[in-house]
């Protein structure tokens, strides 16, 4: 049995020459039971449409096999409507993008959960947290919804633990850091987006407890 993961840079493999910044399927393994494994085919930089455009969907589609589970969550990159290679209509194909993946995995015997998108660590000037996902975490649920698959409210859960916790405490979660303190980024990093290993580890605790609440997924964690 394997978890199979379709996604962008914030599910991405991550090697040495990138420590330390983590997709966060790389800290699922202390979650998991034996015998069974990730195969993550997420990118980074990729919407839902570069995503199949490229090949990549359908490189992950032959792998699959029935009784395996798809963990796909797109959005970061959906957004960017200043690039047709990548920009997808929250309302329109952006969902008709998941339900193809969707369908087309269950023809195969894999069933699917969606994950809306991680929030960016970017607040406004009262504190708060700012919204950068526009439409496409709710259009997800929408969908989810109508044709009855499981979710994974990401965006919420993250929205709420950063909002009940400190900006300075929330920072180490992220690619956000002054000089000095990692061999590969000597002059530090002001990314906002993507994850450190604890950020990785961060989101597995988030996301680990509402997989398992999902019958069909519950039996493929310790």
């Amino acid at each position: 049995m394997n978890l199979l993961c379709f996604g962008d840079s914030l599910m991405q493999l991550n090697g040495p020459d990138t420590y330390p910044q983590e997709g966060w399927p790389q800290e699922l393994g202390p979650y998991l039971k034996e015998g069974v494994g990730v195969l993550d085919f997420a990118k980074n930089g990729r919407s839902t449409k570069s995503f199949l455009d490229e090949g990549l969907f359908k490189e992950g589609l032959e792998r699959a096999k029935e009784g395996d589970i798809a963990l796909i969550s797109f959005g970061h990159n959906d957004e960017k409507i200043q690039d047709p290679t990548r920009y997808t209509t929250p309302y329109g194909t952006y969902q008709e993008n998941l339900k193809g993946m969707i369908d087309e995995l269950a023809k195969k015997g894999v069933k699917s959960i969606l994950l809306t998108s991680i929030a960016r660590f970017r607040y406004n000037e009262d504190g708060t947290l700012k919204l950068t996902h526009g439409e496409y975490p709710e259009a997800m649920r929408q969908l989810a919804k109508k044709i009855d698959v499981p979710l994974v409210d990401l965006n919420k859960l993250t929205r709420d633990y950063l909002s009940n916790h400190p900006e300075k405490e929330n920072q180490k979660f992220y690619m956000n850091f002054g000089p000095h303190l990692y061999p590969n980024y000597p002059e530090g990093k002001d990314d906002h987006t993507h994850m450190r290993k604890e950020g990785a580890k961060w989101i597995c605790s988030l996301v680990v407890p509402e997989l398992k609440k999902i019958s069909f997924a519950s039996e493929f964690f310790r």
